[in-house]
Order: C-alpha cells, then sequence, then structure tokens
C-alpha cells in the first residue's frame, strides 16, 4: 500500500500479488489491490478481481462496504453507471451499514459527489441523509478525511453556518497544534462552497493554491483525487481549457482515468 502511494508501482505490484495469492480471504489484502490497480489504470483487472472478491466477502464483514466503494469507482470509470449506482445502494449507501462512521460518510459522500462531476444526476434524498448523519455521528471536526466529506454535505444542503462554524473550529484546533490539516480545510471549504454555487472562477481561486497538499488530510490518492477532479471541472465549466490540459499532464503517471462531463472537449 506504501509503495503504491508513492509511486513505486513496480515494487508494489509484485508484493500485493504474492499476498492475495497466498490468502485470498484477507480483505486488507483485496483492498490494497485495488488501491495498486487503480495508481496503475488497472481498472478491467479491478473489476473482475474485486467483482469475485465480493462474491465470497461476507455482506456484513468490516471492507465490504468500501472496498464495493472501489468497485464503484471503477464502474463509474469504465461509464458503467447503473453497475455502479447498484453497488452504491447494495453495498455503502447510508442504509447499508459497514465499516465505521468516518469510513460511512467518506464512502457514501464520495460516490454521490464524483458521480455528479460525471455528469450523472443528484440524489437530493441522498444528500440530506449525509448531511443528517454528519451533522450527529461527526458532529465536531477532528479527522482531516472525515471532515472533507461533511464539508461536501453541507455545501451541498447550503448550511453556510454550520460551515463557518466548522471552519473555525478546525482554525482554533489547528492554532492549538491539534489538528494536523491546519488551515487546509478551511480554505478548501471556500472552494468547495463556490463551485457548488456555480462560481467556477471562485472555485479556481481555491482551489488552484492548494494543489498538491491534499496529503494534509490523510487517506489515500484515490480519496484525494475527488479534490483534483472538482477542480479540473471548475476548469472545464469555466472554459479554461489550457489550465484543465495542464493539471491533467500534472497528473501522477498511470492514475486511473478521470470520468468527468465536458472531458470530450480535452480531445
Amino acid at each position: 500500500m506504501a509503495l503504491s502511494e508513492d509511486g513505486q508501482l513496480a515494487a508494489a505490484r509484485p508484493k500485493i500479488e504474492r499476498s492475495v495469492a497466498a490468502n485470498r480471504n484477507n480483505a486488507h489484502g483485496a483492498h490494497t489491490f485495488a488501491h495498486v490497480c487503480y495508481e496503475r489504470g488497472d481498472a478491467d483487472e479491478a473489476r473482475a478481481y474485486l467483482s469475485s472478491w465480493l462474491a465470497t466477502y461476507p455482506r456484513e464483514g468490516f471492507f465490504h462496504g468500501h472496498v464495493s466503494w472501489h468497485l464503484a469507482l471503477f464502474e463509474l470509470q469504465a461509464g458503467h453507471w447503473t453497475e455502479a449506482l447498484q453497488l452504491y445502494r447494495d453495498a455503502f449507501a447510508l442504509d447499508r451499514p459497514s465499516g465505521g462512521p468516518q469510513q460511512r460518510m467518506s464512502d457514501a459522500t464520495a460516490f454521490l459527489w464524483r458521480s455528479e462531476l460525471a455528469g450523472h444526476p443528484r440524489d437530493a434524498a441522498a444528500w440530506r441523509a449525509m448531511y443528517e448523519y454528519g451533522n450527529s455521528a461527526l458532529s465536531q471536526p477532528g479527522n482531516g478525511l472525515a471532515d472533507l466529506h461533511v464539508i461536501l454535505a453541507l455545501a451541498v444542503m447550503g448550511d453556510d453556518a454550520a460551515l463557518d462554524a466548522r471552519a473555525r473550529q478546525m482554525e482554533a484546533l489547528a492554532r492549538e497544534g491539534r489538528y494536523p490539516s491546519g488551515s487546509y480545510l478551511p480554505a478548501l471549504a471556500r472552494g468547495i462552497v463556490a463551485f457548488e454555487r456555480g462560481d467556477f472562477s471562485g472555485a479556481i481561486d481555491a482551489l488552484a493554491p492548494l494543489a498538491g497538499e491534499s496529503e494534509r488530510i490523510g487517506g489515500s490518492r484515490a480519496q484525494h483525487d475527488l479534490i483534483e477532479f472538482t477542480l479540473l471541472k471548475a476548469y472545464l465549466n469555466a472554459d479554461r481549457l489550457d489550465e484543465a490540459q495542464r493539471l491533467l499532464r500534472a497528473r501522477r503517471p498511470g492514475a486511473a482515468g478521470v470520468p468527468g462531463m465536458g472531458m470530450a472537449a480535452m480531445h
């Protein structure tokens, strides 16, 4: 996992292949295999392996929802919307508990946001549910990755007061040295809100200076791509194609493709 996140894919691939061959039932192994495939851009292989693996993994298992999320991203990338949506509904929507509160918030919210970036319709009821869940289960900031997804739900629901309050809480924690993400997420939140309001130039102004700093929230690069894809979509919506192309050229080698409405304009 560490090797793939560090871009050392040639070293990572044989290690994870030996791992899953030695113990196919190891959920950590299947999860890491998904990440290695994502970083290499091996979408078809990932879809075949994860579909087979999930068929025998218990639905109540801790990793069922999260590995299903990985598979849904590969389906979304392949343009298989029906399959991606079915995975979401069956495995990691809010009424399909798998994993802890932070994982549940991150997986479902990320899928909803990334689906919209790819041009699929908004599910208002699902967003309302994530908003209410975030307010109850994750009412206080503390984990950067989970906080990102709470911010998304607050922005979609237009709760500016809650966004402002959360930003102040994060900034106070950062001043006390108790929030490793520092000022990154309050700044990111301004970009997310601008994007949600259709102010794509404002979103670019907020998000572009933060490029390359997403590691500050923890989590994986597969999860961080949500931020990069949002910036890319803002460039496309603002008809700033040169900047969009520069962002794509700077994207790490081998990483999974970019599912996004308007990508045809880049060719």
